[in-house]
């Protein structure tokens, strides 16, 4: 019976190759072998270090989520107020998804999955969310909530966290879009600082001009205070 090597780059070998075979051929179509054989590693090697395809899949988006995580705890002061921590969580996003992970390829590989995933469900997509996904959106909507004064489940405080996300995601998910769309930019792994400034700008003004909407006072206000330049 093989073994597993236990060469410390065996299990980021596999994890590289997982997101090419998944991203050229989702993940039915992915096979352990196909990857084994991209990462030169025997198939005892899956099990060893994910248990299984699926494990393996997860694997990626742990990885992902777990590199968000560090850069988070690492940027957060103590006590810091709300403001602050959103800036935070869109810095990581930002850095994670357009400059600090691996190459080109790599992120447009991640976004294939990604895609993929939300048009074509897998039974991992569960385990994704709980483990995943619904922390960070957890921790997004307390952020909100804190700067609406509203518990974090009100659908205003989930419109408005949808809507920081959504900014964030069109950077991770339409890159060829934005390259084409404005070709005299320089690429967005250049300009991350730029646009975080910029996006937490836009979104901490924009909630904050929700809280007449959160106060009960009819229509928010256009005006309302943005975060001073």
């Amino acid at each position: 019976m093989s073994t597993a090597p236990t060469s410390p780059d065996t299990r980021e070998r596999l994890l590289r190759s997982a997101i090419q075979v998944f991203a050229e051929r989702g993940y039915a179509g992915g096979t352990i072998r196909d990857i084994c054989r991209r990462a030169q590693a025997n198939l005892a090697s899956v099990h060893y270090y994910f248990g299984d395809k699926q494990g393996l899949y997860a694997a990626i988006f742990d990885q992902v989520s777990g590199l968000f995580r560090q850069r988070r705890a690492r940027y957060l002061p103590a006590a810091a107020p709300a403001a602050e921590r959103l800036r935070v969580y869109i810095q990581a996003a930002l850095e994670e998804i357009l400059g600090c992970r691996g190459d080109a390829d790599d992120r447009a590989d991640l976004s294939a999955i990604y895609l993929a995933e939300m048009a074509h469900p897998t039974e991992t997509l569960d385990r994704i969310v709980a483990l995943h996904i619904k922390p960070s959106n957890d921790e997004l909507l307390t952020i909100v909530a804190d700067l609406l004064d509203l518990p974090p489940r009100t659908p205003l405080v989930v419109d408005a966290a949808a809507s920081v996300s959504g900014q964030i995601l069109r950077y991770f998910l339409a890159r060829p879009l934005i390259s084409r769309l404005n070709p005299d930019q320089p690429p967005l792994e250049e300009r991350v600082d730029e646009l975080v400034e910029r996006v937490w700008r836009f979104s901490l003004g924009g909630i904050l001009a929700l809280g007449p909407l959160a106060r009960g006072d009819g229509v928010a206000d256009p005006d309302a205070a943005a975060p001073a330049p």
